[in-house]
């Protein structure tokens, strides 16, 4: 029987084995944000001053790498957050690590664990439990065994999350409902605009507190300030197609906004090349697929949400694309939106333990 050892990360000879894991994992185009793990384990992540982070690895009798993953801490929560979870399929191994972190998070006084979730809900969280043949842009993806793994070691589905891919809007695709909203809110003097590349920073400032209002109920949730907010966020600006954004102001304050992103599938991932940035290019400009990302409205404006989300399929049937609501919360309103035009959907999962 191997003996395996779990370890926190600490020289640089376990970061080394931390940071190479997922790419011993995934044969091709790896889903892994090195850099933003780099920048969190120097300490030098936007996000850094606000979190304590301990990283743990386990390791088999000749000093492989099976599994890792960071736990995370937030001054006066007691819940602690387990994320950036890899594993090969090894039930005893994964199960030392679980203690281990248990363990811990336990002396440190934390209830609860939560995850998966990357240290910040703004990095990344939650796994994929299913269609595993098939990707999108800014959708977690694992090893289809991850969310068994957690639940033999004493996890359960704390939240379930949905993605509703839906076919092409056609000009004769029409809901009666979401046109009233439409029509009742330009009535009322809003103004429905896009940002163009002279505003984009401003637009994006904007949408800082009306975003924060909308994450203030997620599982996870920590609010960001301004400048943290702009510094994850700006990159954006690379690869939107500034046409798939909709933004709804009344006498100069943002009440409403809609981001979708063009589908890059896995042109993301991995290491550049020319072919891979050309073909970026190509795609941003001409999206057959548009991941419908954010979508939110003041709550002092009843129906704004379907104004918006009208103004975003006008721009998807001018564009011609398809398009997936991405990573909802099962029951969450913003689940029926383009209900006619479902046509698949995928799930995912957020789990959690209490530590008695």
């Amino acid at each position: 029987m191997n003996a395996y050892t779990c370890i926190e990360v600490a020289d640089r000879k376990s970061v080394k084995q931390f940071l190479s894991l997922p790419s011993r994992l995934y044969e091709a185009d790896c889903p892994q944000d090195r850099k933003a793990e780099q920048l969190l384990l120097t300490g030098k992540h936007p996000l850094s001053p606000d979190l304590q982070i301990t990283p743990f690895l386990t390791v088999d009798g000749k000093g492989r790498a099976i599994c890792r993953c960071l736990l995370t801490y937030y001054v006066n929560d007691p819940v602690a957050y387990v994320g950036f979870f890899e594993a090969f399929p090894n039930e005893d191994a994964v199960r030392l690590m679980m203690r281990t972190v248990e363990k811990r998070a336990r002396l440190d006084g934390k209830t609860t664990l939560l995850g998966p979730i990357d240290a910040s809900i703004y990095i990344g969280y939650r796994f994929k439990i299913d269609r595993f043949d098939t990707t999108y842009t800014g959708e977690p993806y694992n090893k289809p065994y991850y969310a068994a793994l957690w639940e033999a070691c004493g996890y359960r589905v704390r939240d379930r999350y949905v993605s509703n891919h839906m076919r092409k809007v056609l000009a004769e695709d029409i809901d009666p409902r979401l046109l009233r909203m439409h029509q009742r809110y330009l009535d009322r003097g809003y103004q429905f605009v896009s940002p163009t590349k002279a505003n984009f920073r401003q637009c994006l400032a904007d949408v800082y507190e009306s975003m924060m209002e909308l994450y203030s109920s997620f599982s996870g949730f920590k609010p960001l300030t301004k400048e943290q907010y702009l510094e994850l966020f700006t990159p954006l600006e690379k690869v939107l197609n500034l046409d798939l954004v909709k933004l709804a102001y009344k006498d100069g304050k943002l009440m409403a906004f809609a981001i979708a992103l063009p589908n890059y599938r896995y042109l993301t991932r991995g290491r550049p090349t020319l072919c891979k940035l050309l073909k970026i290019l190509r795609t941003k400009k001409h999206p057959d697929e548009g991941v419908v990302l954010y979508v939110g409205a003041s709550r002092s404006a009843s129906g704004l949400g379907g104004a918006i989300a009208q103004q975003l399929r006008n721009a998807l049937c001018e564009a011609g694309c398809s398009s997936i609501g991405a990573l909802i919360k099962e029951g969450n309103v913003t689940d029926r939106m383009y209900e006619s035009l479902q046509i698949d959907r995928f799930q995912y999962v957020l789990l959690t333990k209490e530590l008695n």
